[in-house]
């Protein structure tokens, strides 16, 4: 098993579920966008051989990273949430990194104000080695976004979302998939805030929030939160209970 940092960082030389760590972690970038997917979709992503990708599926499901949800379905679990976010960047030193910071948050202001962009940014969090002052040298900036519609009408984002994709494919953008142009307005959004920042390790608060609000972390924009109460598994159909069936004699 291999472990991962809060900072969630991985060593670009190394390997995860025996293979190499870059290719498992950009394999996952590549496969969070689908609520499920079966194992040719997952043999594209990782780009290797039909023969292999059975054998890439239990590896990763060994290590946590994706969980079977149907008989020919699987989803990417939090763990492979996490590790498709790491990055294998240089560390870089605490005065770098408050620097990239000063310049996401004032990325973070423009997408609010701009009426360009279709999303708004709710909630900025900042978690990870930042955060324990006597880290000189860190390995990233870990933050953490809430991005939501700009406008309350959801028809309304959809249409508009949707006029924005038509120009970018006249342009000669192209599009994977549906979830692409569904979702393009939060895409939008997400890769400015990056910035292609190599400092920057951006996660998605709403995909990722019982992570992060279990570790420590601060609140830049928006209100705090509790963790999320995980539900009581509910009992089996043949579960035991303590009360007596009606025909019971005694």
């Amino acid at each position: 098993m291999f472990i991962l940092e809060v900072e969630m960082r991985i060593d670009p030389k190394g390997t995860i579920a025996h293979h190499p760590a870059l290719m498992v972690r950009d394999c996952l970038r590549k496969l969070k966008v689908y609520t499920a997917w079966d194992l040719r979709v997952l043999e594209k992503a990782a780009s290797v051989e039909s023969g292999r990708r059975r054998a890439l599926a239990k590896a990763l499901s060994a290590e946590g990273l994706i969980k079977r949800v149907r008989r020919d379905a699987w989803t990417i679990t939090q763990a492979g949430q996490r590790l498709s976010s790491a990055t294998a960047a240089k560390p870089v030193s605490r005065v770098t990194a408050e620097r990239v910071l000063c310049a996401f948050l004032e990325r973070v202001d423009r997408v609010n104000r701009d009426a360009y962009f279709l999303g708004t940014v709710n909630r900025v969090v900042l978690f990870g080695s930042m955060l324990r002052p006597e880290v000189a040298v860190l390995s990233d900036l870990d933050l953490a976004v809430e991005i939501v519609p700009k406008h309350g009408n959801w028809d309304q984002l959809q249409q508009e979302n949707q006029e924005r994709v038509e120009e970018l494919v006249d342009r000669g953008r192209k599009f994977r998939n549906i979830l692409e142009i569904y979702a393009h307005w939060h895409r939008e959004v997400f890769r400015f805030l990056k910035g292609r920042s190599r400092v920057v390790s951006l996660a998605d608060y709403a995909a990722e929030k019982s992570l992060i609000l279990g570790v420590p972390h601060r609140m830049l924009l928006g209100e705090d939160e509790p963790p999320p109460v995980e539900a009581a598994p509910r009992p089996g159909p043949h579960a035991k209970t303590g009360r007596r069936p009606r025909d019971c004699p005694f």
